[in-house]
């Protein structure tokens, strides 16, 4: 508990323990891990405080915005993992799934009336931003949220940053700090009670345990209220796959990632998003591994500030320095801006350049206007973009440099930026995997602006970053991209 940075706790009300509640409470909503946990540390040091055991419960409802087979099988693999752990390591765990819409309502007050306090997890997006804020003033005990999601803490930051470059001052100044205090491999271990909880025969029967509809996820999710049209993929969410996919990353990608990140065919891309997104693995991990591989050598000490630029801070390889810029730089920041902007998800949480500039331009003639449905099944005539798509519809995924190129395009071929921005945000949250995230908005939003320099004006962008298809083609290497996406068939104009 000492361990965990106060600017990572958020003390959501001012209300005093319960001390003749069973246990502490830990309500695993996205950082769904045993390991490397923040929150989880938090709890285990407030049952300790109290001498209670922990409870941890890790649901999941039907009735989340774009709610999908896709998203729904991929968080119930994860849960499964979870409870094969729990089991193994008799931990005092209840999962649950909502087989219907609000069969689940109450589950949470009911688990809170034997609590001494609450403790979940701290994260400035979607459903648990709506979550952490409402359930804090319908509870008669401490609810404190933590975060666990990056780097540097959120509560480190002022206000919101309005670019990279601002964000990455600050990120060095406090990298070696906060890198040095990382979150327990197993903060369980430390838990000093560890009785036995006892859920009520009525709650059980009301809120049963997941583990058969997990054994039978298909059949189950067939029978949701939601939408099946959007595919399951092959991926698996679980945390061994997450550490798979590192491992494969570091021995195949790591020391090619600067040169060849940008090249579609190359795949050299880490490939870990959907994992980071629902928790299954650590931002700390990542980076921790990454760290080790840098040349002999090299150590902390290496490390230099240098008032925000891209290079010359970790000082070692150039292709890891690369790859920590994105996953440190590049995803915290929009983190960072989420939690202090509620509006993250607005077209008016542009910076008044760009609004000006989107705004004077917004009825340009458009040589091509495609629907939301054309946009969807991939049907413009543009081939690069088709692929692009189809791969985001198949496979919950865009290649990071054509994601770019994705959005932008959309900005082209829509009525005007404030429908493009709807497009583009149902269109990420729908199907990519690791969408609903804050490096999801980050990434539509920069496309209009967000965390970005005006350039030269042109017709419909403004002043915004423009981009083509030709001037992609010419840039990265895309033939056996095409062949595998590229096989939707391109409008004839």
């Amino acid at each position: 508990m000492q361990n965990v940075n106060s600017n990572r706790v958020f003390k959501r009300n001012k209300k005093e323990p319960n001390t003749e509640g069973e246990y502490v409470l830990y309500w695993m909503q996205i950082n769904r891990r045993f390991q490397y946990n923040y929150a989880l540390e938090y709890a285990v040091g407030w049952a300790n405080k109290l001498n209670k055991p922990l409870l941890i419960y890790e649901g999941l409802n039907c009735e989340y915005p774009w709610a999908s087979d896709r998203v729904h099988h991929f968080m119930m693999q994860g849960m499964q993992e979870n409870l094969e752990i729990a089991r193994k390591k008799q931990l005092n765990y209840h999962s649950y799934l909502e087989d219907a819409k609000g069969a689940g309502k109450g589950l949470l007050y009911q688990l809170v009336e034997n609590a001494s306090c609450l403790i979940t997890d701290e994260y400035p997006v979607f459903i648990m931003r709506e979550h952490n804020e409402r359930v804090s003033q319908k509870v008669d005990i401490p609810y404190i949220t933590v975060d666990s999601n990056g780097i540097i803490p959120l509560g480190l930051t002022e206000k919101d940053p309005y670019s990279a470059y601002f964000f990455r001052k600050i990120m060095q100044k406090n990298f070696l700090e906060c890198y040095t205090h990382p979150p327990k491999k197993d903060p369980l271990r430390d838990l000093e009670n560890n009785n036995s909880i006892q859920l009520t025969e009525d709650f059980l029967k009301k809120y049963p345990s997941a583990e058969k509809p997990l054994k039978n996820k298909k059949s189950f999710i067939s029978n949701l209220p939601i939408r099946h049209d959007i595919s399951v993929l092959e991926i698996q969410g679980t945390r061994q796959s997450a550490l798979g996919k590192l491992g494969q990353f570091i021995n195949y990608g790591l020391l090619d990632y600067d040169e060849k990140r940008n090249d579609p065919d190359e795949n050299k891309t880490s490939g870990l998003s959907p994992w980071l997104h629902f928790g299954k693995i650590s931002e700390y991990e990542i980076v921790n591994a990454v760290l080790d591989h840098q040349p002999k050598g090299w150590d902390l000490d290496s490390i230099s500030y240098n008032n925000g630029s891209t290079g010359g801070f970790f000082n070692g390889d150039p292709n890891i320095d690369g790859f920590l810029d994105e996953v440190i730089t590049w995803r915290e920041v929009g983190f960072h801006f989420a939690h202090h902007r509620p509006d993250y998800a607005e077209f008016e949480s542009l910076p008044d350049w760009a609004l000006e500039t989107l705004k004077k331009h917004a009825s340009d003639p458009r040589d091509y206007v495609y629907s939301f449905e054309e946009l969807e099944q991939s049907k413009t005539h543009d081939e690069i973009w088709n692929a692009a798509q189809t791969q985001l519809r198949e496979e919950g995924i865009i290649h990071n440099y054509l994601r770019m190129l994705w959005g932008k395009k959309v900005m082209q071929w829509t009525p005007d930026p404030r429908t493009a921005l709807d497009y583009l945000i149902e269109l990420n949250n729908l199907y990519a995997i690791d969408g609903r995230d804050p490096n999801s908005y980050s990434g539509i939003f920069w496309c209009f602006g967000r965390f970005d320099r005006a350039w030269q004006e042109r017709p419909i962008f403004g002043k915004t970053r423009y981009m083509t298809s030709d001037s992609t083609r010419k840039k990265v290497k895309l033939k056996q991209y095409l062949k595998k996406y590229g096989n939707q068939q391109t409008l004839d104009v």
